[in-house]
């Protein structure tokens, strides 16, 4: 079975994309797999795929093999788009320094103390209150909102050989509901057949989420691409 390395520290998208993988003849890797840490890429792009293909391109020359990454973010149509490429940080970026919650300060500590699951978080928690204060007051009609996804496939030399994006519309709820997924999804309320979610994106099963979100939508469109690769042919460089 190949491998498909996938650059990410987001154990929450390393099992979306096992379970979208799934019946393909690959294996997901990650930089655990490795015993070793995933190399920093400033994620300076403007767009999404700008981001996800500088990261793939990077990930696929540390592994030495085919490697997948994605870059992903929440766009609020009342903000203007943001927090977009910024989604991961937006309370880090924007708040103010007398606004910082504990949670955030905890976050500051917790990458050392308490490990990236928990301070990755906190740092959701920090997101999502900002999210809420921003729409405050603003009727549902005006909580549009898009989760944008890019995967970015890169060839073991870095060179990118495809990039493909996803979109879930819905809107942004009131309060967060759900214990599942991660990042923005206790507030995100998908449409569901061109109508408005009565779920937030956390309520949803596992199978559910994969079948509308916007990395599900990304990968279905990369998938028929994974098929053709001539994967029995590789073998890890370096």
């Amino acid at each position: 079975m190949t491998e498909l390395f996938f650059g990410t520290s987001n154990q929450g998208k390393l099992r979306e994309l096992r379970r979208l993988v799934a019946g393909l003849p690959l294996r997901v890797i990650s930089s655990q797999d490795l015993s070793r840490p995933l190399p920093e890429v400033v994620e300076d792009g403007a767009t999404f795929q700008e981001n996800a293909e500088k990261k793939a391109g990077a990930y696929a020359r540390f592994a030495g093999t085919w490697a997948l990454a994605d870059d992903s973010g929440l766009c609020v149509d009342a903000l203007g788009g943001r927090p977009g490429v910024h989604s991961a940080r937006w309370s880090e970026l924007e708040a103010p320094p007398a606004e910082a919650s504990p949670a955030c300060a905890l976050s500051e500590l917790g990458r050392a103390e308490l490990g990236d699951e928990l301070s990755r978080g906190l740092r959701d928690e920090q997101n999502n209150e900002l999210l809420l204060r921003a729409l405050e007051g603003l009727a549902d009609e005006r909580r549009g909102a898009a989760y944008v996804a890019v995967l970015a496939l890169a060839r073991p030399d870095g060179a990118i050989h495809a990039a493909v994006r996803g979109e879930c519309r819905g809107r942004i709820g009131r309060e967060r509901r759900g214990q599942g997924g991660f990042g923005y999804d206790p507030l995100f309320l998908p449409e569901q057949d061109g109508a408005p979610g009565a779920l937030s994106m956390a309520e949803l099963s596992p199978e559910a989420k994969d079948a509308i979100s916007h990395r599900g939508r990304a990968f279905r469109s990369l998938r028929p691409l994974l098929d053709q690769l001539p994967f029995d042919k590789n073998e890890r460089q370096g």
